[in-house]
């Protein structure tokens, strides 16, 4: 399969981009309204989605925060709307490797549930980001000193070029946010503004007409 650009969204779920959510912040409205717009961006373009939900077992804490968040059977585990397409797949939390012929051509929107941060322990996540041939993924969501870097280094060493939306991820205060920037620029991911990314490409002006000159 190959694509020349691919969203990948990390964990946009209410708890985090929600005014009701468990660990909602202020940089989330804006974060949010920009994870929207690269849907909307994905949509019209016909661009594949692929997501990423975290689901914490009620009796754990959960890898983020320090606060419960993202718990199985809570509204704060469900991902935004205007996130969710209406062709899409939902692989849930079953770690096999296999899947569907032609993916993308029956579901614009693949979505895999998992225990832990790291896209690449999903084996099914896995194998179909494998079989994509070179290509550009632009990441949104939260957790950049978590999902968000294990994704971005892990796609760059796949050979994938790697961009994020600099002003639609969140990092949830997290202390080790600013080194793990500094790892992904390292690794030569580019951190550009949603209204960069979304922004139509330069239409090439018209090749002008030349009347032939008549032989002499």
């Amino acid at each position: 399969m190959k694509f020349e650009r691919i969203l990948l969204d990390i964990e946009v779920q209410r708890d985090f981009f929600d005014r009701s959510g468990s660990f909602y912040t202020k940089p989330a409205t804006e974060a949010a309204a920009n994870i929207y717009r690269l849907f909307t961006w994905a949509r019209k373009n016909r661009i594949p989605v692929i997501s990423t939900v975290l689901r914490v077992r009620p009796d754990r804490l959960g890898p983020l925060v320090d606060v419960p968040h993202c718990v199985e059977g809570t509204s704060g585990e469900e991902k935004m709307p205007r996130t969710v397409f209406t062709r899409r797949i939902n692989f849930g939390l079953r770690n096999v490797t296999d899947l569907p012929r032609d993916l993308f051509r029956r579901s614009q929107q693949v979505i895999f549930e998992k225990r832990y941060t790291d896209i690449f322990t999903h084996t099914r996540a896995e194998r179909l980001i494998t079989e994509l041939e070179s290509g550009t993924f632009f990441i949104c969501g939260a957790g950049v000193a978590e999902g968000i870097v294990e994704a971005a280094v892990g796609l760059r060493y796949r050979g994938f070029s790697v961009v994020v939306a600099s002003d639609a991820v969140l990092d949830l205060g997290d202390k080790h946010a600013p080194m793990a920037r500094l790892r992904m620029e390292a690794k030569g991911v580019a951190f550009v503004p949603t209204a960069k990314i979304v922004m139509p490409a330069p239409r090439r002006p018209a090749a002008r007409f030349r009347q032939a000159t008549p032989a002499l």
